[in-house]
């Protein structure tokens, strides 16, 4: 049986009191899951170098730094100068109402006490329009004065227009004096041109010299318009001598 027996192979088993182990290889997919994931992360990192953001320095981290710190400074001096030039503002405008106020608390004084000074004028228009001749401005006073030898003559005219509402009226008075020169021969001569806009009164007065020391008596008055030839009215006067 030994020699011409059929031979059977010998099957191992382990024995308990074997100490030797035997190898074991990992496990094919636990290598193809670690090197997915090596793969993997190779490809994150290029995918983030090449089109992801660009990763800042340390230095470059703190200029950024740097340069936000000087940022937000910078707004809240501004904000601060904002609230300074609101509060200027506020300032201003609160003085400028009390200003106005001030103001027109005075026109209101001025008013008070205009009022009685416009109620004597409109007393003193009514008696000096009283009686006068309006064509269409009226002479409601004139006076001539001139001392004996001398050659100055002072005179005073009152014009006025019968309503104060009516446009100025632009025109010239021409005065005519008759007298007797040094050598006692009597004569005339008109001495006196004084144009005027008349709104509704207005006095004129002043001092001439009276050509060739003429020693006049009699003062014709006439009003023209501005550029008119023909007399609107007349009026003669004394001239009186002062005392």
């Amino acid at each position: 049986m030994g020699l011409f027996g059929r031979s059977r192979r010998q099957v191992f088993k382990p024995s308990p009191y074997d100490t030797r182990r035997r190898g074991r290889k990992l496990p094919r997919w636990f290598i193809l899951l670690i090197v997915g994931i090596l793969v993997g992360s190779g490809g994150t990192l290029i995918l983030q170098s090449s089109y992801g953001p660009k990763r800042l320095t340390v230095l470059e981290s703190q200029k950024l730094t740097d340069d936000l710190a000087a940022l937000s400074l910078e707004r809240q001096q501004l904000q601060a100068d904002l609230t300074e030039l609101k509060r200027q503002l506020e300032a201003s405008k609160s003085g400028a109402d009390k200003t106005i106020t001030e103001l027109r608390a005075e026109v209101l004084r001025l008013n008070e006490r205009m009022q009685p000074l416009r109620d004597e004028v409109g007393l003193f228009t009514k008696a000096l329009t009283a009686g006068v001749k309006f064509d269409p401005i009226g002479i409601t006073g004139a006076s001539f004065e001139q001392a004996s030898g001398s050659d100055k003559l002072q005179y005073q005219v009152v014009l006025v227009q019968e309503d104060d509402q009516q446009p100025a009226y632009d025109g010239r008075i021409e005065v005519t004096f008759e007298g007797r020169y040094a050598n006692g021969r009597a004569g005339s001569v008109k001495a006196l041109v004084i144009p005027f806009t008349l709104k509704h009164y207005q006095h004129l007065n002043g001092t001439i010299d009276m050509p060739n020391s003429l020693q006049a008596v009699r003062a014709t008055l006439r009003i023209y318009q501005a550029d008119g030839k023909r007399a609107l009215s007349y009026r003669t006067y004394q001239v009186e001598r002062p005392r």
